[in-house]
């Protein structure tokens, strides 16, 4: 029987955590009260499960757009590329400026050229949110990014779903 090979995910783990940018992440994570987490594939499912359990296991209100009725019915209405950029809009109507200030858009891309993903968070910065990006790889889009983002530096796309899961711990 061969092992899975997750890349030094301890290792990782810690190089991770002790970089500039996840300590301005657990700032803003822990200066939040409303967490939206958002990616699509594999991710949306850790997307999905980092947003309960930030509802579950502390005060702040997680959500993540992991209905597939949802997310069908916005790629039918905006395409694939817009409609995680159509739930940030959706999910942010109402609310006030003190509101957005004191929320934080988490997204998460194994490849590093997700562009609905980088959209979605440009246009939360844009209204007044905080916007973070998880990112496997080095990003890879001709977009203007006005956003922080943590590079994992992983290559298997399981290693970065399993170790972006264990940071969304860390952060909780």
């Amino acid at each position: 029987m061969s092992e899975i090979d997750i890349e030094n995910i301890g290792d990782k783990f810690i190089q991770v955590v002790q970089t500039a940018e996840w300590e301005q992440l657990q700032e803003k994570y822990n200066n939040c009260n409303d967490i939206y987490v958002l990616g699509h594939g594999g991710n949306l499912a850790v997307a999905d499960h980092a947003a309960i359990d930030t509802s579950r296991l502390t005060n702040k209100l997680g959500l993540c757009p992991g209905s597939g009725i949802l997310a069908s019915s916005l790629i039918n209405d905006k395409g694939h590329d817009k409609w995680l950029e159509k739930w940030v809009e959706i999910t942010s109507r109402g609310l006030t400026d003190q509101i957005m200030k004191k929320s934080l858009f988490i997204g998460i891309s194994s490849s590093g050229k997700s562009e609905n993903v980088v959209s979605a968070l440009n246009y939360a910065s844009d209204i007044g949110a905080n916007s973070f990006l998880i990112t496997a790889s080095d990003i890879k889009t001709n977009k203007n990014i006005n956003f922080k983002f943590c590079n994992l530096k992983v290559d298997e796309y399981h290693s970065s779903e399993v170790f972006t899961l264990l940071l969304t711990y860390q952060l909780i």
